[in-house]
């Protein structure tokens, strides 16, 4: 007790008694606060910030066993640290956490919808894991189409979204065969949607099937067998 007592006298002054094994590591300090937030934060049990690093010019007695709590038990603005054996303890404030500028639906984009400039817009994302998953560049989005509904204010992520189809299933298309300079076209019916350079299995009149790959234009240039 007389040297928990004495310890605290010597904090409180700014003194280390020499067998308190020299000042705490302030870092360690800030990086064990952290990671209590951090975790906190993954279980629903405290918000995503940061904590702001303790005052360099601070000292405090090397503690052998760090103790890291909510003041009062609860989630607040700071992060209690203590150190049971030496009886000091201190509050770390907590700062909002960076937040990134990724683009997100400005309006609903429906499924299959071919995205254009003016159905996205940039918005700031506090939660770095969900930043992660959006892009901050427009080319990566527009002119490809949603691969299902995306509602409005959602992060759009690059897998969200494919090449538009050029080619619908069920649709009339035009089969083009090409060979030594010649081209043949036929109209058929297409078993399959197709983006630009995708196969297609086209239905022809007489019931035959054939296999080409989807063209800008719509056509589908088959494969000479």
């Amino acid at each position: 007790m007389f040297r928990r007592i004495f310890a605290t006298m010597l904090f409180l002054l700014g003194v280390a008694p020499a067998w308190a094994g020299g000042g705490q590591d302030l870092v360690r300090l800030q990086l064990e606060a952290q990671r209590f937030v951090d975790q906190q934060s993954a279980s629903g049990r405290g918000p995503m910030r940061d904590v702001s690093p303790p005052d360099a010019r601070l000292f405090l007695p090397a503690c052998p066993d760090l103790s890291i709590a909510w003041p009062a038990g609860v989630p607040a603005e700071s992060v209690a640290v203590r150190c049971p054996v030496l009886g000091w303890s201190i509050a770390l404030p907590l700062k909002a956490r960076g937040v990134a500028s990724v683009y997100v639906a400005a309006s609903l984009i429906g499924a299959g919808q071919t995205v254009g400039i003016g159905d996205i817009r940039l918005a700031a994302v506090a939660n770095p894991a969900l930043a992660r998953q959006g892009v901050s560049d427009s080319s990566q989005l527009v002119g490809r189409a949603a691969r299902t509904q995306i509602p409005p204010g959602a992060v759009i992520r690059v897998t969200a979204l494919r090449a538009p189809f050029v080619v619908r299933m069920r649709q009339p298309v035009r089969a083009m065969v090409s060979q030594d300079g010649l081209r043949v076209s036929a109209e058929g019916v297409a078993n399959n949607n197709a983006a630009v350079g995708e196969p297609v299995r086209v239905r022809m009149p007489g019931g035959r099937v054939v296999s080409g790959i989807a063209d800008a234009d719509g056509s589908v240039r088959v494969e000479m067998q």
